[in-house]
C-alpha cells in the first residue's frame, strides 16, 4: 500500500488564512500562478488530445455533467481524443485512506497554527491535496488542451500547469462563493469567504482563456479580476431528440426542475392561483425532486390547485415534453438552464425569467416570454396569454424550436470551442 504524499497547502491559500488569523509570515514563496498564452503554431492536422477535469462527480445528473458529456461526445464525433477526470475516478485507496489522512493533517495544521478549525476548509484542503496527486499521476504532458470545468479543478490545474505550460481553459458553471453568500450558506467576512474567494481568483489568474456559457458571467468574472478580453462566450448546446407531440386533450403546462428555493416554484403556484377561472381544461405537471417538495405540495393544497400533479424525479423527459404545450421555469437564480433548451427543442411555448443567461436563450416576445424574477403578476399574465390564445401559443412554440435548432446544438457549440482551441496549438 503506497503512502499519501506529504500534506501541503498552496502558498496563496496559506497566505490568505494567515492574514485572516493575523499570523506573521516569514516565507517568500510566490503566491500567484502564471497563465500560458497563445502559441500560434498554425493549424493542427492531427487529432487533438483534450482533457476535461471537474472537482465534482462525473458522470452525474445535473447541468455540469450534461455539459461535459455533450462536449466530449461532440469532440469525439469530430475525431479528437477526449478524457474526463473527476474525484470519483480516484482509486479506492485514495478515496478511503488518503483523504481521511489528509483531513487529519489539515485539521492538525489549522489547530496548531490558528487555534481554530474550519470544517469546510479542512474538507476542501484534503480533497484538493489528494486530487492534485491523482492528476499528477495522469501524465498531463500528453494533452494538447486542459479544460477545467469548475474553480477547484482550475485551481489544481493552474498549479500543475506551472510545469506543463499547456493551454489551460476554464468554463465556470456557477460562482461558488457569491452563490453561497447570496443564499446564506456562507457568512460575509468569514474565513470561508476569504479562502474560497482567493481560490477562485488564483485559478482565474492561471487560465489562458475563459469560455463562458453566457454573457451573464462576465460582471462576476471581472469582479474576480478576469480581463474581459480573456473571455469568449459559447452558449451551451445539447443533443436532444424530441418525441412527436401528442394531443393530450387538456392543455398541459410543465415545469421540469429541481425543487429548490431558487427555482421559484412557489411563484408559479401563486400565479396559477390568480388564474383559477382559466384552469378548467389545464393540467400542471411539476417534474423533479428536492428539498421544497413537501412545502410545495402543501402550498398547492392550500391554494386548492387540484390540477397540479407532482411527478417526482423522472427519466423520460422527452416523453413528458411530448405531451406538454407550455413550459414554465419561474427561477429566481440561474445560469443557463438546460431544461429550457430541452423545452425549446420540444416545441414548447416557453415562459421564464430574466435570470442569468436566460435572455440569451429566449428572445422576449419572439421565442418566449420573460418575466422579472419573483413577479407573480407578470407570470400570471404570461401564462394566461398562452392558455387563452392557441394561435399565439403555437407560434411561440415553433419559433422556440427553430431558434434552438439553429443556435443550441452540440455541434454548434463544439465547432465554436474547437476554433478557440486551435488558437493555442
Amino acid at each position: 500500500m503506497s503512502r499519501m504524499p506529504p500534506f501541503n497547502i498552496h502558498p496563496s491559500l496559506l497566505a490568505i488564512m494567515d492574514q485572516y488569523y493575523d499570523v506573521e509570515r516569514d516565507d517568500k514563496e510566490p503566491l500567484h500562478l502564471q497563465p500560458f498564452g497563445q502559441k500560434n503554431k498554425g493549424e493542427q492536422s492531427k487529432p487533438m488530445k483534450i482533457l476535461y477535469v471537474t472537482f465534482f462527480q462525473y458522470p452525474n445528473t445535473g447541468g455540469l455533467s450534461h455539459y461535459i458529456h455533450s462536449i466530449k461526445k461532440g469532440f469525439e464525433k469530430a475525431g479528437h481524443i477526449v478524457d474526463v477526470l473527476a474525484p470519483n475516478h480516484m482509486p479506492s485507496e485514495q478515496l478511503e485512506e488518503w483523504i481521511p489522512e489528509a483531513d487529519s493533517e489539515a485539521r492538525k495544521f489549522m489547530k496548531e497554527r490558528y487555534g481554530a478549525v474550519n470544517e469546510k476548509i479542512v474538507k476542501n484542503l484534503s480533497y484538493l491535496h489528494v486530487f492534485e496527486w491523482f492528476l499528477k499521476d495522469k501524465n498531463l504532458e500528453q494533452y494538447d488542451i486542459l479544460h477545467a470545468q469548475d474553480l477547484f479543478a482550475l485551481f489544481i490545474l493552474g498549479h500543475l500547469n506551472q510545469t506543463y505550460q499547456k493551454p489551460l481553459l476554464f468554463t465556470p458553471h456557477g460562482f461558488f462563493t457569491k452563490s453561497r453568500l447570496k443564499f446564506n450558506k456562507m457568512k460575509k467576512g468569514s474565513m470561508e469567504e476569504a479562502y474560497f474567494t482567493e481560490l477562485e481568483k488564483v485559478g482565474m489568474e492561471a487560465s489562458t482563456e475563459i469560455v463562458i456559457i453566457s454573457d451573464s458571467f462576465r460582471p462576476d468574472l471581472i469582479d474576480f479580476g478576469a480581463a474581459d478580453e480573456k473571455m469568449t462566450t459559447v452558449h451551451t448546446g445539447i443533443d436532444f431528440t424530441p418525441l412527436p407531440h401528442e394531443n393530450h386533450g387538456n392543455i398541459v403546462l410543465t415545469c421540469v426542475s429541481r425543487l429548490s428555493p431558487r427555482k421559484g416554484h412557489r411563484f408559479l403556484l401563486e400565479a396559477l392561483a390568480k388564474l383559477r377561472e382559466h384552469l378548467t381544461n389545464v393540467e400542471v405537471w411539476i417534474v423533479g425532486d428536492g428539498v421544497m417538495k413537501e412545502k410545495l405540495m402543501e402550498q398547492a393544497k392550500e391554494l386548492e390547485l387540484n390540477n397540479v400533479t407532482f411527478f417526482g424525479k423522472r427519466h423520460d423527459i422527452p416523453y413528458i415534453l411530448s405531451m406538454s404545450d407550455i413550459y414554465v421555469l419561474a427561477t429566481v437564480n440561474d445560469n443557463f438552464p438546460l431544461s429550457v433548451l430541452e423545452a425549446m427543442f420540444s416545441g414548447q411555448a416557453v415562459i421564464s425569467t430574466t435570470c442569468g443567461g436566460i435572455p440569451e436563450m429566449i428572445r422576449h416576445e419572439e421565442t418566449g416570454i420573460l418575466c422579472e424574477p419573483g413577479n407573480v403578476d407578470q407570470l400570471a399574465h404570461a401564462i394566461k396569454r398562452f392558455l387563452t390564445n392557441k394561435e399565439e401559443r403555437v407560434r411561440f412554440a415553433k419559433a422556440a424550436e427553430s431558434y434552438a435548432r439553429q443556435h443550441f446544438t452540440s455541434e454548434v457549440m463544439t465547432r465554436k470551442i474547437e476554433q478557440i482551441y486551435q488558437k493555442y496549438l
